[in-house]
């Protein structure tokens, strides 16, 4: 039996296709609010794909980001981003609480930036 060529390419199509990963509801996502104390720095990861960063010492970068989903758990999610992508993240499903707030945030979050580590909370929004 002899197959229709638009077949062929449509299953040639669906077996060399990039499995794309299913997002779990527990895995952090944008659009979130960050920050953290000493120095008071933010980050914002917008639902439009940007990053907006501001280290606490008058420095501020605005910057896509990528984000991606631990391989082994739905809880933690790293994010890349900065002028060069020289900026990155690991954002948890571990509650946080900031020191000039007594609210606990739903997120916490350490960034890398500049070589040094910084640390702080994350609430969805």
């Amino acid at each position: 039996m002899k197959l229709p060529a638009a077949i062929i390419m449509m299953l040639l199509a669906v077996s060399t296709a990039e499995a794309v990963p299913v997002q779990s509801p527990e895995t952090p996502t944008a659009p979130l609010t960050c920050g953290g104390d000493e120095p008071y720095w933010s980050l914002r990861l917008g639902a439009d794909g940007k990053a907006r960063f501001s280290d606490g010492d008058g420095e501020t970068s605005t910057s896509r980001f990528t984000m991606q989903q631990s391989r082994n758990t739905t809880l933690i999610a790293g994010a890349i981003f900065g002028p060069k992508a020289d900026i990155s993240a690991v954002i948890s499903h571990e509650t946080c609480s900031v020191t000039a707030s007594d609210d606990d945030k739903p997120l916490s979050i350490s960034v890398w930036y500049k070589g040094s580590l910084l640390s702080g909370c994350c609430q969805p929004g």
